[in-house]
């Protein structure tokens, strides 16, 4: 991951959207091309923004998969992510080839930075190419390595 993370609210975003649900993170891949198809919206032809949000908290066996675009299309419901006072951001210049090893990536800068993901991750698919990875933060207790105290 080459961007830079940095520290910014997160505003709501009012959208329309399709969603499903998966019980492995291994599983939300297959997820998004099923929802980008459903929004018409195939990475090779995007005329707008796709927002993903990735929730796996208000049910621990499930991550609630959900793409959404700003305009309204044919089969899609309006839904609102939620914003945050205190988000981590990184803008990405290409979507990454496995977007899960950005997100362990950008855990791990968390971790060590004393800062904890908790809220739903959300990805921006940009018409350019281009990703910005963002999830809601807090306080955590710092990262030890485990050479300290050794």
């Amino acid at each position: 991951m080459t961007g830079e993370v940095v520290l910014v609210g997160l505003p709501d975003l009012k959208l329309h959207g399709v969603s499903d649900a998966v019980r492995d993170e291994t599983e939300i891949p297959e997820a998004v091309a099923r929802l980008l198809q459903r929004l018409d919206a195939d990475v090779a032809d995007r005329s707008q923004d796709v927002h993903l949000r990735y929730d796996g908290t208000s049910d621990s066996t499930l991550v609630r998969v959900t793409a959404a675009v700003r305009e309204p299309v044919e089969g899609a419901r309006s839904v609102t992510f939620s914003g945050a006072d205190m988000a981590a951001v990184v803008h990405i210049g290409e979507r990454p080839v496995d977007t899960g090893d950005a997100w362990l990536v950008l855990d791990t800068e968390l971790r060590r930075q004393g800062l904890a993901a908790v809220g739903p991750y959300r990805q921006t698919l940009h018409t350019d190419g281009s990703v910005t990875l963002a999830v809601p933060v807090s306080s955590a207790s710092p990262c030890v390595s485990p050479e300290v105290g050794e």
